[in-house]
């Protein structure tokens, strides 16, 4: 009985610093022997998810004009103070009971784009049935808060009512403000009815993952150099689809040879078995090395999030080099310095474009030096690759030292600065180095490289 006892009091505590998951808030890490876990933080968020939960707005500011009253009524002998306050309370919990008696039991289904580009529009559709024998009144469709940087600018779907046995669909329409990832409340139906104080109702089904990835303009070219260099493995780098290797001539067949490659016509001609031989194609890899320094957000940063235009910029450039590289079949190595060190490579049938802006759109600046995690092995990797495309936020001595490393292995490098404004650039910046505007990026003004 103690064991089981202790078994339920540990799933509470669990449950309780989860956090309110329902409404997509993060969980809170739950550890049970390191770290501590503020109970009034997770109180503040249990209060906040269970009323936004529950009131609408209007219901909030009643709530606070009845508590004002109850105050006011406890410190008060006036008995018209009093029957107010209790008329209130009576108000709300008449509300709260007639809304459980009627609350709709739907079944609901959200239908929502896994990703889409940050300042696109996309249309939610909302597939709704009510299998009770009860009308559905007033319901609210998708009414829990959305993530900041998601944003529903023509409001929420509404549905007068819904009869018995009736299937009906609702829409509303989603912008992304904000690249990123996004974990979306738990789609719901509720209804206000009767006083539209307080709402009730049933969680539905549908995706709760929302990938915003950076809006980009497509460039016309880039002024790179781009060469085949031989890869340790060749072709197998990156696929044999709608590839071959190189046919490099015939010899006399050896032991070990394969079958297949015997060349029947040179075998009838000099009467000995022969072999076709190959060697592996040379590849054209590029690297894309993007740079994710900033200095250190303020206090007032931090909490109201302005948008970082030169990191948003050198992102939506990496996004448009990506998917030039991709028309033109190149395999692409992503690699993006910051808290983690992000590897992909992409191109031909390895990757597709998406799982690279998927990267992008996950990508944090990193506020101490990003090349800093950059191990010696990565480096090696990159000086064996042909061309490299270097997305810069700042130029210091350690940069310069990368990008001459890369030099001196031969890979054809282009660097590209990416400054607030004009005046901004760093002293002793080499005439090699292409400098832009964040807000040129930003606005689509860059058409080439």
């Amino acid at each position: 009985m103690a064991k089981r006892t202790r078994n339920l009091l540990r799933r509470l505590k669990q449950w309780f610093y989860t956090g309110p998951t329902f409404l997509g808030i993060e969980p809170y890490p739950y550890r049970r022997k390191k770290g501590y876990q503020s109970p009034t933080v997770l109180g503040v968020l249990w209060l906040y998810a269970w009323s936004v939960r529950h009131l609408t707005t209007a219901g909030l500011l009643f709530v606070l004009c009845t508590g004002l009253a109850l105050l006011y009524a406890m410190f008060s002998l006036l008995m018209p103070i009093h029957i107010l306050a209790f008329a209130l309370i009576g108000v709300v919990a008449v509300d709260v009971v007639a809304g459980w008696v009627l609350s709709p039991r739907l079944r609901t289904r959200r239908d929502l784009p896994e990703r889409m580009a940050c300042g696109a529009e996309h249309r939610i559709l909302y597939r709704l049935e009510n299998p009770s024998i009860l009308t559905a009144r007033d319901v609210q469709v998708d009414p829990l808060p959305y993530p900041r940087g998601l944003a529903l600018p023509q409001g929420r779907a509404v549905l007068p009512a819904l009869s018995p046995g009736e299937h009906g669909t609702a829409s509303a329409v989603i912008q992304a403000r904000r690249r990123g990832r996004y974990r979306l409340p738990a789609m719901r139906a509720d209804s206000g009815f009767p006083f539209q104080l307080w709402r009730w109702g049933r969680n539905g089904e549908g995706n709760r993952t929302l990938t915003v990835y950076p809006a980009f303009t497509p460039l016309t070219g880039i002024d790179m150099p781009s060469g085949m260099r031989y890869q340790a493995g060749g072709i197998a780098l990156s696929s044999k689809v709608g590839q071959s290797m190189e046919f490099l001539g015939c010899r006399e067949f050896r032991t070990g040879d394969d079958l297949r490659r015997l060349h029947w016509r040179s075998w009838a001609r000099v009467g000995v078995p022969v072999v076709r031989e190959f060697r592996e194609e040379y590849l054209c890899r590029t690297a894309l090395i993007v740079d994710t320094a900033r200095p250190a957000p303020f206090l007032w940063d931090e909490i109201l999030r302005p948008l970082d235009e030169p990191l948003e910029a050198v992102v939506s450039l990496a996004a448009a080099v990506a998917d030039y590289l991709a028309d033109r079949d190149f395999v692409v190595d992503l690699f993006a310095a910051g808290p983690d060190v992000y590897r992909f490579r992409g191109g031909r049938s390895l990757g597709f474009l998406e799982n690279i802006l998927d990267i992008l759109a996950c990508v944090k600046p990193h506020y101490r030096e990003p090349f800093a995690e950059f191990s010696e092995e990565i480096v090696q990797e990159v000086a064996q690759i042909s061309s490299a495309v270097f997305l810069l936020l700042k130029w210091d001595e350690r940069r310069r030292e990368l990008i001459e490393q890369m030099t001196q292995a031969g890979v054809s490098v282009r660097v590209y600065l990416v400054i607030a404004a004009r005046g901004k650039e760093p002293d002793g910046l080499p005439g090699s180095i292409r400098v832009l505007l964040a807000r040129d990026v930003l606005a689509g003004k860059v058409a080439s490289l």
